[in-house]
């Protein structure tokens, strides 16, 4: 059984906030943070990671695009 992610109307004010911030920066909703907002203290937390991953100066640009590239790969993700 698979989940269907938490709607734009259904969600509370955290998540519909989170979800209109992400549809201003990437023009849509990822199905993994519709799912995320089940729990929002969950959607927080990966907010929060998310934030600190992309922030200038924690790790260089090399690494971090090493790691997404590995990442990709283990996954097998084509982007």
């Amino acid at each position: 059984m698979r989940l269907k992610g938490v709607q734009d109307r259904d969600g509370g004010w955290l998540v519909r906030i989170v979800f209109g911030l992400l549809r201003l920066k990437s023009g849509s909703v990822p199905e993994p943070m519709r799912i995320y907002a089940y729990v929002p203290s969950i959607l927080r937390a990966f907010g929060g990671l998310a934030r600190t991953i992309r922030k200038p100066g924690t790790l260089p640009g090399r690494l971090k695009g090493l790691a997404m590239y590995w990442t990709a790969r283990t996954v097998q993700c084509s982007y």
